[in-house]
């Protein structure tokens, strides 16, 4: 069984020079049909490739009937493998005509997609649900409330108005009072009790 070979670079070229091989001597008849083959060893050996290209190429050609393999006996060609009378090369097919009972939609103009009716893309929020005339009315009035000092820091004790309202709440309590100057908010976390640290008990 002579083969002609165009080794590729890569095992996946070399499988696919192997099976175009095989599948050419099997249509020009040089393989009949009933023909058993070498094994994947010994025609490994012989084209000087791995034991794997082979095998993919046989598997290839199985799948696709021109060969069939028996346990324990080898690989064949099929009797039934087409030949080059029954393999007719495939002519380019004619311009797709539409169905009777299809709708057919114009296409854009300038290249334009219309916007589909339902967008189930995921992560995507429904712009109508959003207020975007009272988001534009606040970020307006916010924006001419700070134009005359933009970029500046706040002040550095805190919010004005929550110190103010610090300030009152602290003059409920019985230790003193307080006034917003007296009043400075920071970063921090409140503390908490240490759990081995034992409580007052209450009175009895």
């Amino acid at each position: 069984m002579e083969l002609i070979l165009d080794l590729e670079p890569g095992t996946a070229g070399r499988t696919a020079a192997v099976y175009r091989a095989l599948r050419s001597a099997v249509l020009d008849g040089r393989i009949p049909a009933g023909h058993r083959l070498p094994s994947t060893r010994v025609l490994a050996a012989d084209l000087g490739v791995s034991r794997g290209t082979v095998a993919g190429a046989y598997e290839r050609l199985v799948a696709e009937g021109f060969l069939t393999a028996r346990v324990g006996a080898g690989t064949f060609v099929t009797a039934g493998a087409p030949r080059p009378s029954a393999v007719a090369r495939r002519t380019p097919a004619g311009p797709l005509r539409p169905h009777a009972g299809w709708t057919l939609t114009p296409e854009p103009a300038s290249g334009a997609v219309p916007a589909p009716r339902y967008d189930f893309r995921t992560g995507i929020p429904d712009a109508r649900l959003f207020p975007f005339d009272t988001w534009r009315r606040l970020v307006s009035a916010e924006l001419r409330l700070g134009a005359n000092g933009p970029g500046t820091y706040a002040e550095p004790s805190g919010h004005p108005a929550l110190r103010a309202a610090l300030a009152r709440y602290l003059g409920y309590a019985p230790s003193g009072s307080a006034t917003p100057p007296h009043v400075v908010v920071t970063n921090g976390t409140p503390a908490r009790p240490r759990p081995d640290r034992p409580r007052a008990a209450a009175p009895r």
